[in-house]
């Protein structure tokens, strides 16, 4: 039952039939009791498949007992766009300092501090987990005049963005202009490992402060995966004494998906998730105290997780980061209402629709209509119409004629009309963040 060329086929009392190998000349011998497709099946089932398995055990297994997991699965999906992206340029020696956007905007945060209205994203792009490209994309940006850098340690990249900080500010752009927006993830949420991690990121970074910490997610993991490791007691029935017998919970979908909320942070030391993000504000309340953050804030929350750390009278939450664009479903603009009442600056990431959406949200009819009127893209189109919004955004790119153009964003302005017609596109749904996701 296989496949072999004709001078090393075996002899075997069976008829054979000589098969030419399509287009190729070449003639192979096949057994009439067998087939190719069953040859192929063996090989790819009984070979390529145990192998495959294998592999990934082992990558979970190596990704479980790295500091981020979450951080470093995402660093191994990107490494392909990576080898096909074009790395980020070197900045020339005598490359002449910009000046700041005409016109720029700022949101006002309760600690004093103005947070630029459009930043460079350091997240999600090939060239954001390429060393050498996130140092040029940083110093880049800031020659050109932009100066609000976000990044987050699930990024992994916070030592090359430190060394384009250094490098931004060895050829003269001062330190109090940068606003450097970093977050702690779910990994460090407690009020020991947060402490820690502040420390540990002012070293990375390689500075003294950062202006903006943003807890990440309310959730471990987003509230999608609450580990890496699947919590194997779910694959077994549980004897229930109210029923006299063994009852089944779920098995390998219930073993990785999380049913209960406040098992996200059980090995933390804490009791319940609103526990540990209480006592991980606590904590970055205090660094702010010891003047190691300007400004606290969150990322991807409810209205109910704000609530929390509103009532514990500690730092005000400065910001909140979350999706926006055109397309938010309803249960994120009462987010986004809630964060208007209650004076939270908002940041939007997203600004195109997302990765998935930004073929069909940059081709909208409404988009490249107005882009054609006031002779802009229709990427610069959605950020102004967020800016209008009172929303921050954070567009990320490591080409420098691309940050220029964002940059630009200020130097415009959309006439009402057009912004209405732009909120109209919420009518023509695209893929959204589920509303599972950090609920």
């Amino acid at each position: 039952d296989s496949l072999a060329p004709l001078s090393t086929m075996p002899t075997a009392p069976t008829v054979r039939v000589q098969a030419p190998l399509p287009n190729t000349g070449i003639v192979f011998e096949r057994h009439k009791k067998g087939s190719w497709f069953q040859a192929t099946f063996k090989a790819v089932f009984f070979g390529l498949v145990p192998l495959f398995v294998v592999y990934f055990a082992a990558f979970i297994a190596y990704v479980s007992t790295t500091p981020i997991p979450a951080g470093t699965f995402f660093w191994v999906v990107f490494q392909p766009s990576l080898w096909m992206a074009t790395k980020t340029v070197e900045v020339p020696a005598n490359f002449t300092i910009l000046p700041r956007p005409a016109h720029e905007k700022f949101l006002e945060l309760p600690g004093g501090s103005k947070m630029p209205m459009s930043g460079l994203g350091m997240c999600c792009r090939g060239t954001a987990y390429h060393d050498e490209s996130v140092r040029r994309s940083v110093l880049w940006y800031l020659l050109q005049g932009g100066r609000h850098i976000d990044t987050a340690a699930l990024y992994l990249n916070h030592e090359a963005i430190g060394l384009g900080l250094k490098d931004a500010m060895a050829r003269g752009i001062p330190r109090a202009e940068i606003f450097v927006t970093t977050k702690i993830f779910t990994t460090h949420y407690n009020e020991t490992l947060a402490s820690e991690w502040v420390r540990s990121m002012l070293k990375e970074l390689d500075l003294e402060y950062v202006d903006l910490v943003l807890m990440h997610a309310p959730r471990r993991n987003f509230g999608v995966w609450p580990g890496f490791i699947p919590r194997f007691k779910k694959f077994m029935p549980v004897w229930e004494e109210e029923v006299r017998g063994f009852v089944w919970h779920g098995g390998l979908f219930a073993s990785i998906w999380p049913n209960d909320v406040d098992e996200d942070f059980l090995e933390y030391g804490c009791k319940t998730g609103k526990e540990c993000r209480e006592q991980t504000w606590a904590a970055l309340s205090k660094a702010r105290e010891q003047g190691l953050i300007k400004e606290l804030g969150v990322s991807n929350f409810r209205i109910y997780h704000l609530k929390e750390l509103q009532k514990m009278d500690l730092a005000p939450v400065a910001v909140n980061q979350l999706q926006f664009h055109p397309w938010i479903p309803g249960w994120q603009q009462d987010i986004v209402d809630y964060c208007i009442e209650h004076k939270i600056a908002l940041t939007g990431y997203h600004s195109l629709g997302g990765t998935l959406n930004k073929g069909k949200s940059l081709s909208s009819d409404t988009l490249t209509d107005i882009a054609s009127k006031v002779k802009r893209s229709p990427a610069s189109i959605l950020q102004r119409w967020a800016i209008q919004k009172n929303v921050s955004v954070i567009p990320g790119s490591g080409n420098p004629h691309h940050m220029k153009e964002n940059l630009e964003v200020f130097s415009f302005e959309l006439s009402d009309a057009d912004m209405a017609r732009i909120d109209e596109l919420k009518k023509d749904p695209i893929i959204a963040i589920p509303e599972f996701i950090n609920k």
